[in-house]
């Protein structure tokens, strides 16, 4: 069925605003009777039903829309339904198709593809290539009419997805939107759909509890609307066996039921060595005053890694310093003598004596040398204790490296570790007066919570950073800094209770007091 220029103004007009129609009339029709004669509409479910009219509504106040969603509910489905509509009926408009892995990508597009070969008008109006679904010239040749057209990519990095931006109208579907956890990508996809026109799509299962598919249901709520779609809806026309596989073998409290099945994301991610509940339960929390001042430091060994300083007194952490890039000796010395300095002009209120030395333990592999040696030079002056961690470490029975013990300590300190929250100061020097310090793309919370871990032959290891960086993570440089701190704190806590034992340690004890 053949479409000419004065046809398709009536039907794009039409259905500019209603999805459901467009679906019912244009695409689900089915030319062909049943066995008993009668030609039916595809019911589109109630789940469904509610996504496409929350993407119907934007442009007007909210463009952005997030869909978290069980197994099985028809999300992929609703999200080439979509492309296809707003294609359809915004004349010289542009889609992009999106997904974190081609394998992902690829799903969706084969999904439209089903659904344009369903309809009696599709076929003669988009023309189905491998990567782009053009929109057909109306004088019935095959060649298609410039940008108007729905195109596949892998969001693999900004670069990737650069270049979207449609004269007519932009849509941006990210499937499986949970994958996507680079903020540079999400800024460059949002710059795409900068005209009133144009909509943000969202939709997957809420697998991870960061980036900013986790965001718009929570710190950036304001800016999505958000639905969810659940198996256990009474539409639901999903694989019901499933479900109560699901529920036999995780139980509805688990994780996996939550994601699967409810479309919630999880209490924590099951292969994270540190929950988003465990790190935030430490923020404000109520804890026994130690006399111990200590400053941690983490010095960048890598382009885009950042030196971190972390100061605080015992199970207290007051102050926190970033540099971003990596930097020299000098650069970060500066920095730690600002926490150092600190931590003595407010010693009444922390609960330690003024005069009383201040342990700096500082990572010295690679880099880290560089800010110890030009730290000594200070350390008399100061009254500082410097301790170095090293990354020899023979193994016990909980870790085989000591950058692995290092976070296998802090899990066991967050018990009772306070991280103060909500202490927000404009123009401190202190990033914990920082939102972003904690929730941002390079915030604690990310830091901490997305490392994860395995355990072979019965020890911890925890995923290496050269992995991170491979899977589009940052390098976790706040975690390890806080990790240096529990370590050293939690030694403090052991020699207190009279085990504390040196041979276990990559340290060695300073002539002048202290270990170095």
């Amino acid at each position: 069925m053949s479409i000419n220029l004065a046809q398709y103004r009536r039907l794009s007009k039409l259905y500019f605003d209603d999805p459901i129609g467009f679906i019912e009339d244009i695409i689900c029709y089915e030319e062909k009777p049943d066995s008993e004669g009668v030609s039916k509409l595809l019911r589109i479910g109630q789940q469904q039903r509610e996504v496409l009219k929350a993407v119907a509504k934007s442009g007007r106040d909210r463009k952005y829309v997030a869909v978290k969603s069980g197994h099985g509910t028809g999300k992929t489905c609703v999200a080439a339904w979509i492309a296809m509509w707003f294609v359809f009926t915004r004349h010289n408009s542009r889609a992009g198709i999106l997904a974190p892995t081609e394998r992902q990508a690829k799903s969706l597009w084969g999904e439209m593809k089903f659904w344009i070969n369903q309809s009696p008008l599709l076929p003669d109006f988009f023309d189905y290539g491998a990567e782009i679904i053009g929109v057909k010239n109306f004088d019935g040749s095959k060649d298609t009419q410039g940008n108007w057209q729905m195109e596949l990519r892998t969001a693999s990095c900004a670069e990737n997805v650069a270049g979207l931006h449609g004269k007519g109208g932009t849509l941006i579907i990210v499937d499986e939107a949970s994958g996507i956890t680079d903020k540079d990508i999400i800024t460059t996809l949002e710059g795409a759909v900068s005209d009133k026109n144009s909509i943000f799509l969202m939709i997957g299962n809420p697998t991870q509890l960061f980036g900013e598919f986790y965001d718009a249901f929570h710190k950036s709520k304001k800016r999505y609307r958000t639905l969810t779609l659940s198996c256990e809806h009474k539409d639901y026309r999903g694989d019901k066996q499933y479900v109560r596989n699901m529920l036999e073998k995780f139980g509805r409290h688990s994780n996996e039921y939550k994601i699967r099945v409810l479309g919630e994301f999880p209490s924590s991610e099951s292969d994270s060595y540190i929950s988003l509940q465990e790190l935030t339960s430490t923020y404000n929390q109520e804890t026994k005053r130690l006399m111990i001042p200590i400053i941690s430091v983490d010095p960048a060994d890598f382009g885009a890694d950042n030196t971190e300083i972390c100061a605080g007194v015992g199970n207290h952490i007051y102050y926190w310093r970033s540099i971003k890039g990596r930097k020299d000796g000098h650069d970060n010395v500066r920095a730690i003598l600002d926490c150092v300095r600190h931590l003595r002009e407010n010693s009444e209120e922390y609960g330690f004596p003024r005069g009383m030395a201040i342990e700096v333990i500082i990572d010295v592999n690679g880099v880290g040398a560089s800010t110890r040696d030009v730290l000594k030079q200070y350390a008399r002056r100061e009254n500082l204790k410097i301790v170095e961690n090293k990354a020899q470490w023979a193994g016990d029975a909980t870790a085989e490296k000591m950058a692995d013990l290092l976070w296998v300590k802090m899990s066991e300190q967050l018990t009772e570790l306070c991280i103060p929250f909500n202490k927000f100061v404009a123009g401190s020097k202190n990033e914990l007066s920082n939102k972003d310090f904690f929730d941002g793309a390079d915030g604690l919370e990310r830091s901490i919570c997305s490392r994860k871990y395995s355990i072979p032959n019965g020890k911890i290891v925890l995923e290496s950073k050269d992995k991170m960086r491979s899977n589009g993570m940052r390098s976790p440089d706040k975690g390890d800094c806080l990790a240096l701190y529990c370590f050293l704190l939690s030694k403090h806590k052991r020699a207190k209770q009279g085990i504390f034992g040196m041979k276990t340690t990559a340290f060695k004890i300073n002539p002048e007091g202290g270990l170095i």
